[in-house]
């Protein structure tokens, strides 16, 4: 075989190790990386203790095996598989570098079960690929061939491409040196065809030149078109390695071709290529074939001259490779050296136990001294204690003082309100006289606080009632700075017991400062949730941050931050908060940021008594039964008592009643029946537009034809005769309440959907459309809420919050949220008007609070829609 065809094989079997998985580029000392694993643990310490084996591969390694089987030990234990096969392919790696091919070839097998049997495709590839170096080096071919396929198979099925292209050179190389061509140009060809396939376009380069060398070996020009197909990609991709290799194979295929300009060309751009790498053992081999080149055509100077280059540049990696020992050894020094500061460590450590005698001494001392400075405390904190009892008592003078001739003030003014409804003068007298009257409350609270004479009053309700109150309270005054008061649309609380007084007077401190405190145009969020007996409230501002060094003493009494200085206040409403929050066995907590602040109330409260059958029932559809018989009645609520949340009635006047206070989910009524007949109970639930909607069965002993026609005419959904079957009724009212929840989704569907505005939140139900037109003809006011939108459709907020859901799945106030926003993603995308205009014309108070909405709820800006509408 040609001298150069045999270097290009032995440039093509260097690849092997190459592509083993225990090189890694971590080059930490050994004794940072010991220090390391001693302080880490689990799955961190076993990662290091795998770094450090890799690291010792090439120069111990005994130091590798102990290092891998120890992060095979964690691995084992915290049932970490892949951890386990990569533990043992170093371990075969390290025995590979003893040559302990034998050993190295049965820790690889192990490994390899293992791999197969968990479906790690790319580890499994790993394995094979040592397997099959360790037969190599015993000479065994056939076996080693066998593992290489298996290897390259496994790494195209993990896409683990770059060591696929790697493993595919490498057994084609095998199969040259066995003069099977056609295999390896199949092999090489078939890797090709894959990477070409998957776009990896970056591990075709080294493929290519396998290629040119197979066909070069059969004799076949067809190399050249190889060698340049790889030339070309790789400095597509400014690769140079593959580029210097490419252009070294075109010099050695013209130089045996005996066109020596050509070669020449090809050997010097292959050195001016590895000029940009750093200087390696490609270089001097370079240099050599150069020379050998200059001296096949005569040209003896030149000869000489890159054999001189030649000599020089292999000198340099000698140095090289003696200054690598000299700093291993360097290594080593500095280990040693450690582990005798240690040693002295050690001894200090001895030395102090000497001390600790005196140590117990001094201690006994500051412990003297620290109970003489904590008698000081005391004594200060209890002279603090007389003087703001002393206060609390001046006050309680002064408020009584104050609070009789208020009252004559506060009623007159009413009465004169009622005669001048809308005078602006008496809004403001009001409203004033009204702080005034909660400020003298508060202080009356802070003096029975003192004395330990407030009372908790306890009420069972729904909380949020409160929480709703309290803020509809304060709008008037938000709205006059321009501020944002609103609360989370979270789901109704279940009802529970709690201390209303304490309750309410705490939420209007909380409220009230954060009105108080903040700038015009900030926003203030009031988030509230019952979990586990504990009522949570979160009072959420974006107004100025609180000093960090003035939070410890924010819930003090009197106090007055450095924010509150130009505020009117008497510094006694948080403290109050703190020890009404104590005294209902609850608390309160501050968290202070550059994006505002956050008021944390928690509160025990108690759930109702109730048998664990009702509180299963909270959560079902609510149904209206309607029967006069006792035992008719018993009976289908025992039928439907599992299923549904039943209110019982006996007469058709106390049907219509329930049915407006509840807004049932369905109605099951009987035909007959005192006072109003179930009939005429469908006909008036028909004609009123707030019961419209629900579905309604009648059942009844009559069963004949004419019976059953004329209760579907006045709009029954369905008729079932007595006696009944209990699975058919609850069949029948089943899908009816599948055919209402299938109507909201099928809403939402569309609400969702890429139609028009109007085609988008148009519904079926005209109630709905009503709504909506309500809400179109206030959209860009801001002040436009549940209560106005109640007001105008002469409704209660509860009964237009069941109708809605009831019909559309949402939630008044989601509802109008929504309409909102449809409604500014419709101006947006046809480009009617900017950001800002949207957000005002829609009826968003602030840019700001209008683009946080708007992309929580389409999960896009604004923006977005204006660019891509």
């Amino acid at each position: 075989m040609p001298r150069f065809l045999k270097l290009l094989f032995c440039r093509l079997f260097i690849l092997i190790p190459f592509v083993l998985p225990q090189l890694s580029g971590a080059q930490h000392l050994e004794d940072s990386l010991r220090g390391r694993i001693q302080a880490s643990n689990g799955l961190k310490k076993a990662e290091l203790c795998m770094e450090l084996a890799n690291h010792f591969l090439d120069r111990e390694p005994d130091s590798s095996i102990y290092y891998g089987q120890v992060a095979r030990s964690i691995g084992e234990r915290i049932e970490n598989k892949a951890l386990v096969i990569r533990s043992y392919s170093v371990e075969g790696d390290a025995y590979q570098k003893k040559s302990d091919l034998g050993k190295s070839i049965s820790v690889y097998l192990t490994g390899l079960e293992i791999a197969e049997k968990t479906g790690e495709r790319s580890l499994e590839g790993t394995i094979c690929n040592g397997i099959g170096v360790s037969y190599f080096y015993l000479n065994d071919l056939d076996k080693a061939e066998n593992y290489f396929m298996r290897a390259a198979a496994a790494k195209a099925e993990a896409g683990d491409y770059k060591y696929y292209s790697f493993i595919a050179a490498n057994l084609a190389s095998l199969q040259i040196a066995r003069q099977s061509f056609d295999k390896a140009i199949f092999t090489l060809q078939n890797a090709a065809r894959e990477l070409e396939q998957k776009n990896q376009y970056r591990y075709l380069p080294s493929i290519y030149n396998s290629l040119g060398a197979a066909y070069q070996s059969t004799g076949s020009d067809s190399c050249v078109y190889y060698y340049q197909k790889s030339l070309a990609l790789s400095e597509k991709l400014n690769d140079p390695l593959s580029t210097m290799v490419s252009q070294q194979n075109l010099g050695d295929y013209y130089f045996l071709k005996k066109q020596y300009p050509k070669a020449i060309a090809y050997m010097k751009e292959a050195i001016k290529t590895n000029n940009q790498r750093p200087e390696d053992k490609f270089k001097p081999d370079m240099f050599d074939r150069l020379s050998a080149l200059y001296d096949t055509i005569g040209d003896y100077r030149n000869a000489y001259y890159y054999k001189k280059l030649e000599t020089e540049a292999r000198q340099r990696l000698l140095s090289a490779d003696k200054q690598r020992a000299i700093e291993e050894l360097e290594i080593r020094y500095q280990t040693e050296k450690k582990e005798k500061e240690l040693q002295l460590g050690r001894q200090q450590i001895e030395k102090a136990k000497k001390r600790q005698i005196i140590l117990l001494f001094s201690a006994l001392t500051i412990f003297l001294a620290a109970g003489f400075i904590s008698y000081l405390v005391y004594l200060r904190r209890k002279n603090i204690r007389v003087r703001e009892e002393e206060k609390l008592r001046l006050f309680e003078n002064i408020v009584h003082d104050i609070r009789t001739p208020l009252t004559l003030i506060s009623g007159p003014v009413k009465m004169m309100r009622q005669e001048l409804p809308s005078n602006k003068n008496l809004d403001l007298l009001e409203r004033n006289s009204e702080k005034l009257m909660r400020l003298v409350d508060e202080l009356l609270d802070v003096s029975q606080l003192g004395k330990g004479n407030f009372k908790l009053h306890f009420t069972t309700g729904n909380p949020r009632d409160i929480l709703e109150r309290v803020v509809d309270a304060f709008l008037p005054e938000a709205r006059s700075r321009h501020i944002f008061v609103r609360t989370s649309d979270e789901p109704a609380h279940v009802i529970c017991t709690f201390p209303v007084n304490a309750l309410e007077k705490i939420l209007s401190n909380l409220v009230g400062n954060a009105v108080k405190y903040c700038p015009e145009g900030a926003e203030i969020v009031v988030n509230s949730s019952v979990n586990d007996g504990q009522l949570q409230i979160e009072v959420n501002d974006n107004g100025p941050a609180i000093p960090e060094k003035e939070r410890s003493r924010i819930f003090e009494r009197f106090f007055r931050g450095s924010n509150a200085s130009e505020v009117a206040g008497t510094g006694i409403g948080l403290a109050l908060v703190k020890e009404l929050a104590s005294l209902a066995g609850g608390s309160v907590t501050l968290e202070s940021s550059s994006k505002g602040n956050r008021f944390t109330l928690m509160l025990p409260v108690i759930y109702p008594q109730k048998s664990a059958a009702t509180e299963m029932q909270n959560d079902l559809p609510c149904m209206l039964v309607a029967e006069d018989d006792p035992d008719t009645a018993d009976f289908t609520i025992s039928v439907l008592r599992e299923d549904f949340r039943i209110v019982h009635v006996t007469n058709g006047e106390q049907a219509l009643e329930k049915i407006s206070e509840e807004l049932p989910d369905i109605v099951l009524s009987d035909v007959r029946m005192p006072l109003l007949d179930g009939l005429e109970l469908l006909r008036r639930i028909r004609s009123n537009e707030l019961t419209n909607h629900l579905p309604v069965v009648l059942f009844s002993a009559k069963n004949s034809e004419d019976d059953r026609l004329r209760a579907l005419q006045h709009g029954a959904e369905a008729y079932i005769a007595k006696p009944f079957s209990p699975e058919e009724l609850r069949l029948t009212i089943t899908n009816l309440l599948t055919t209402v929840q299938r109507n909201r989704e099928a809403y939402k569907n569309s609400v969702n959907s890429e139609h028009t505005f109007s085609e988008r939140v148009e519904s079926q139900h005209t109630y709905v459309n009503k709504v909506i037109t309500c809400i179109m003809n206030h959209i860009d006011n801001a002040e436009y809420s549940v209560n106005e939108l109640a007001s105008e459709l002469s409704v209660s907020r509860s009964q237009l919050h069941r109708k809605l859901v009831a019909l559309t799945g949402f939630s008044t106030t989601a509802f109008i949220r929504m309409i909102r926003l449809e409604k500014a993603k419709d101006l947006l995308s046809r480009g009617e008007k900017t950001v800002t205009e949207t957000a005002y014309a829609c009826g968003f108070s602030s840019q700001s609070y209008f683009t946080r909405s708007f992309t929580e709820y389409f999960g896009k800006s604004p923006s977005h829609f204006v660019k891509n509408p």
